[in-house]
C-alpha cells in the first residue's frame, strides 16, 4: 500500500476530455472552463452527501480519485495543494441527512452537485455570496448548504480578457437537471479525468473531516471507526473497479452499518444526522428523541 501511494503520488490524472472540449471550443469572444464535479458518502448510515465542483488549471502530483488515495493524510495533503493552486475555483454542498430521507439519496446526490456548479458558474461576481457563513462544520444544522473559494479574487472582464463559459464533466452516468451551464456525465472519471479526480478529493476531504467533527459531537456511535467489513469489500471494490488488495483496511466513508454502529443505535437511538430511510433504520420504528421502539419486519 505504501508503494502504491508512493507512485500516486508522482502522477496525476490527464486532461483528454477537457482538452477535447477546449480544442472544439469555437466561440473567441470566450474562453472555456471545465468544471469537475463529484460527490462522496452516498452509501453511508450516518452523515451528509457532499457534492464538489472544481476549475483547477494548475497539474498537480497525486490527483488521482480519491479512493485509491489510502491514506487521510496523504489525501489532506493534496486538498491544500488544490485549493491554494493557481486559478483554482471551487465550491463544496454538503445535503444533510434530513435533506436526503425527504427527496432520495440519488436525487439529493444530484441536488449536491447542481448547487456546487452553480457556486463555482456564480463565483467572484457581485451579489453571489450565497452565504455568510462559508465554513463547513458539523456544528452546523442547514438542511443543504454550500461553500466556496479560490485565489484569484473577482475577476474583471475586461475587452483584452475574454468572457468565461463553462462546461462541467460530472462523475457517473447521470447530469443534474436545471445546471447553469452545458453538462456530461462521465463513467468513472474520478479515475479518468483531472479536474474530477479533484473535486473527488475535495468532497472526500470534506465529509471525512464533517465526519471526525460529529464524531466528536455523538462520541457514543464512534463513527470513525465504523469502516467497511472485510467480508463486504469484494463487492464494494467491483463497483468502483479498484483493486481491493490495495486498500482494505483504508478505503470506508465513515457511518457504515457494521455490528458496532447498529448495536449503538439500539442502545442510544438514532441522531439527528442519521439517515432514517436508509436500511436497516428504515425498519425501525423512533420516538420524538431518536430512541427505537418498534423493529418493524423486514420488507
Amino acid at each position: 500500500t505504501d508503494d502504491f501511494d508512493n507512485t500516486l503520488s508522482t502522477y496525476c490524472l490527464p486532461r483528454a476530455r477537457e482538452l477535447q472540449l477546449k480544442a472544439s471550443h469555437a466561440d473567441p469572444k470566450t474562453s472555456l472552463a471545465i468544471i469537475g464535479v463529484d460527490e462522496a458518502g452516498r452509501g453511508p448510515l450516518a452523515g451528509p452527501v457532499v457534492a464538489a465542483a472544481a476549475i483547477c488549471p494548475t497539474d498537480i502530483a497525486g490527483v488521482v480519485d480519491s479512493k485509491k488515495i489510502t491514506k487521510e493524510v496523504e489525501r489532506e495533503r493534496i486538498y491544500e495543494k488544490i485549493v491554494s493552486s493557481p486559478g483554482v475555483k471551487y465550491a463544496i454542498a454538503v445535503i444533510s441527512a434530513q435533506r436526503i430521507d425527504e427527496i432520495n439519496i440519488l436525487e439529493a446526490t444530484l441536488e449536491g452537485m447542481r448547487m456546487a456548479v452553480e457556486a463555482v458558474v456564480n463565483y467572484g461576481e457581485k451579489g453571489s455570496n450565497l452565504s455568510n457563513n462559508n465554513e463547513v462544520s458539523a456544528e452546523r444544522t442547514d438542511l443543504t448548504y454550500v461553500i466556496t473559494g479560490g485565489n484569484q479574487g473577482i475577476v474583471i472582464i475586461s475587452e483584452k480578457i475574454p468572457r468565461v463559459s463553462y462546461f462541467a464533466l460530472i462523475d457517473g452516468n447521470k447530469v443534474p437537471k436545471e445546471m447553469p451551464c452545458p453538462s456530461e456525465s462521465l463513467t468513472k472519471g474520478d479515475g479518468r479525468e483531472f479536474c474530477i479526480g479533484a473535486a473527488s478529493i475535495l468532497a472526500k476531504v470534506t465529509r471525512d473531516r464533517l465526519m471526525h467533527g460529529y464524531c466528536l459531537k455523538y462520541p457514543e456511535y464512534n463513527l470513525s471507526q465504523h469502516k467497511v467489513r472485510k467480508d463486504m469489500m469484494s463487492l464494494i471494490f467491483s463497483y468502483f473497479s479498484v483493486c481491493p488488495n490495495l486498500a482494505i483496511v483504508y478505503f470506508a466513508q465513515q457511518g457504515y452499518p457494521t455490528a458496532a454502529h447498529m448495536a449503538a443505535i439500539r442502545s442510544f437511538g438514532a441522531s439527528p444526522i442519521h439517515r432514517r430511510t436508509f436500511a436497516p433504520l428504515k425498519h425501525m420504528e423512533f420516538d420524538g428523541n431518536g430512541k427505537v421502539v418498534v423493529l418493524k419486519k423486514s420488507e
